[in-house]
């Protein structure tokens, strides 16, 4: 009897030996707390459970995708969420970095269809008979716009989309306007209070800040000429979106733009079995992620498999069938 308790218990500990080690605590490094990618990390946290119950996804707060490109490269996250844009910019070594960054590859592509809102007062528009923001380059509009933070992604799209149509801040001052940087809550409260008249920011329709906006004041959005939605697409990976009439209760009419996409990655030189096991979570229990926000309510393994912008992992690659 002695022998044989003793056995089963050096099986017991044998096996849980065995499982602890293939259990994976994974680090994820996503942006600042209570945001949409914090809730992004709740949901591969889920996936990746229900995969293997011994393993975690760990959120990681952050200033955001350039600073968590630069994390991937020096080993602190296993994985990082980044806008498509900002690992462009990355690949290309153009500012914030100082040379190219190829060590990563996309393990699935998260959103898309986030779109940059050009909203602007409609009194303004009127008055200086705006529709689009070609009109921007083509008059002398004395316009104050708000940004979101300097140097993120949607600031730097904002500056080169106004930068194609011949709008310059240099001009847009020389022109008796300004530009501030702001999150999206001062934003609020700046055009709200009548301190601006325009707020451009990529974010998803129907989000609550625009409709706060469009409640203290009548509202409207400008239009992105095609050739500029095309650019950015390329210089970008931006996606073309129409926010079409009826998608806010002002909006009588189809606006063309161009919105953000988010992208899951991780080092070129990361364990293959970790980004296996994680484009796994991701294809078999997607409605995990889905169920996390209506704004990925139609994420699919197949959404996570489409992108175009960034290579794919090997491993990633390999379990989508790519």
């Amino acid at each position: 009897m002695k022998t044989l308790l003793s056995t089963t218990f050096l099986a017991l500990a044998a096996a849980m030996a065995a499982q602890s080690a293939d259990a994976r605590n994974i680090t994820l490094c996503g942006a600042s707390p209570g945001g949409l990618w914090t809730l992004i990390g709740a949901g591969l946290d889920a996936a990746v459970r229900a995969e293997d119950p011994d393993s975690t996804v760990t959120y990681q707060t952050s200033s955001g995708g350039f600073a968590n490109i630069a994390q991937l490269a020096s080993g602190t996250c296993d994985l990082a969420i980044a806008h498509v844009g900002e690992a462009q910019i990355a690949m290309k070594g153009a500012a914030p970095f100082t040379a190219p960054m190829t060590e990563f590859g996309a393990v699935a592509l998260l959103y898309d269809r986030a779109p940059m809102h050009f909203l602007i007062a409609k009194a303004t528009a009127d008055e200086y008979g705006l529709s689009s923001i070609s009109d921007l380059g083509a008059g002398e509009v004395p316009l104050d716009i708000v940004s979101n933070r300097k140097g993120i992604l949607p600031s730097i799209l904002l500056e080169a989309s106004l930068e194609k149509v011949g709008e310059s801040y240099g001009k847009l001052e020389d022109d008796g306007g300004s530009v501030q940087y702001e999150g999206s809550g001062e934003a609020q409260s700046i055009m709200s209070d009548g301190r601006a008249d325009m707020w451009v920011n990529a974010t998803f329709i129907g989000t609550s800040a625009v409709q706060a906006i469009a409640q203290a004041r009548e509202m409207t959005l400008l239009s992105v000429p095609d050739e500029v939605i095309s650019e950015m697409a390329e210089e970008y990976g931006s996606q073309p979106v129409t926010i079409e009439a009826g998608a806010y209760p002002w909006l009588d009419h189809d606006v063309k733009t161009f919105g953000a996409r988010a992208t899951l990655l991780a080092s070129k030189t990361a364990d293959p079995e970790l980004v296996a096991l994680v484009a796994t979570a991701i294809r078999d229990h997607a409605g995990e992620i889905a169920g996390v926000h209506k704004a990925l309510g139609g994420f699919t393994a197949e959404f996570a498999a489409s992108l175009d912008a960034v290579p794919y992992l090997p491993g990633a690659a390999e379990i989508y069938g790519k």
